[in-house]
């Protein structure tokens, strides 16, 4: 009798712990659909692509842009960009604490960011591009500290940007173009992201000076900070990036001239655009090494000075736009 106790005490452990074990899971779980469908809730949906496919009669797992972790049956992407769902995001999207990747690009997304996206800390993919969103961005989305890609292009963002961004280290991407957002950038925004490669800036109403520390960007090929209201000089330091492909600058107010020595170095650069700005002496001879250089675009500045013959030389270029300046002679001939 005694082994046959001790027999069945073991049994009923077992299973208490294999029901503790599985609580906690079942109860994400439910957490997750109860979230999925308050999101659901919010749109009009007028395509029917939700009411159709996001059914309690199917697991969650399986419905049309959700994936799940295989273990755990939780949701770890939320993706449905150019989807017509036409409404507001629900607060309760923070609840879905194994979400790696919210892709919402395109959809008629109207109100504000919710503040509580700021919880989902394993965050690597925020995109919210080509909406309808307004108001400021939180300031708890710098609370995101695995965060790579963070798109909120095309919006109708306003307020100034959180200096709570600049804890975003693992960040790789940024696109904040084409908003009303106002105000200078942080100063040490980027004294943290040495895996930023694209910076988009552009089409804002930022003003005051660009931070040097985005000259200690290591990976960085593109600076987008066109159509805004910079002044000051830009920093040196940028026209030394080993990785940079891409200044465009144009249509702001900045001013200075630009490094003649050794430090002018970009090896890789394409594309500079800083027309329309007040940019003065010469046109840099550091251009001249450029060999993958295809588009200049000076005009609309204080440049002056003659032609530069090497011009002739860059053989790839494509586009030379230097009118409304102060220079003189004629345009060489490619060889």
């Amino acid at each position: 009798m005694t082994i046959a106790f001790f027999s069945i005490l073991l049994v009923l452990v077992l299973s208490a712990i294999s029901v503790a074990a599985s609580s906690p899971n079942r109860n994400g779980s439910d957490t997750d659909l109860a979230t999925l469908l308050a999101f659901k809730a919010q749109f009009s949906d007028p395509l029917g692509v939700l009411a159709g496919n996001w059914t309690t009669s199917t697991s969650f797992c399986h419905w049309v842009g959700i994936r799940c972790s295989r273990r755990r049956q939780r949701v770890t992407a939320l993706s449905l960009p150019d989807t017509p769902l036409y409404g507001p995001i629900t607060p309760h999207l923070g609840n879905l604490s194994f979400l790696s990747v919210l892709s919402l690009n395109n959809t008629n997304i109207t109100g504000s960011i919710p503040h509580d996206l700021g919880r989902l800390h394993r965050l690597e993919f925020l995109r919210l591009g080509y909406n309808g969103l307004s108001d400021s961005i939180p300031p708890t989305i710098g609370n995101l500290s695995r965060l790579q890609v963070l798109d909120l292009k095309l919006n109708l963002l306003s307020g100034s940007i959180p200096l709570e961004l600049r804890n975003l280290y693992n960040l790789a991407y940024i696109n904040l173009m084409k908003n009303s957002i106002s105000g200078s950038i942080p100063t040490d925004m980027f004294n943290n992201t040495p895996m930023l490669t694209y910076l988009n800036f552009a089409n804002n109403s930022l003003s005051g000076s660009i931070p040097s520390c985005v000259g200690s960007l290591p990976l960085l090929r593109n600076l987008i900070m066109h159509y805004n209201h910079l002044t000051g000089l830009v920093p040196p330091s940028i026209f030394n990036m080993s990785k940079l492909q891409g200044i465009y600058l144009t249509h702001n107010y900045l001013t200075g001239s630009f490094p003649t020595n050794a430090s002018f170095n970009l090896p890789m650069l394409q594309i500079i655009a800083i027309g329309q700005n007040n940019f003065t002496s010469h046109v840099p001879l550091g251009l001249a090494s450029c060999q993958y250089l295809k588009v200049i675009s000076f005009s609309l500045n204080s440049f002056e000075g003659v032609v530069p013959t090497w011009l002739g030389k860059l053989t790839r270029l494509i586009w030379l736009a230097m009118g409304e300046n102060g220079l003189f002679g004629s345009i060489p001939r490619a060889p």
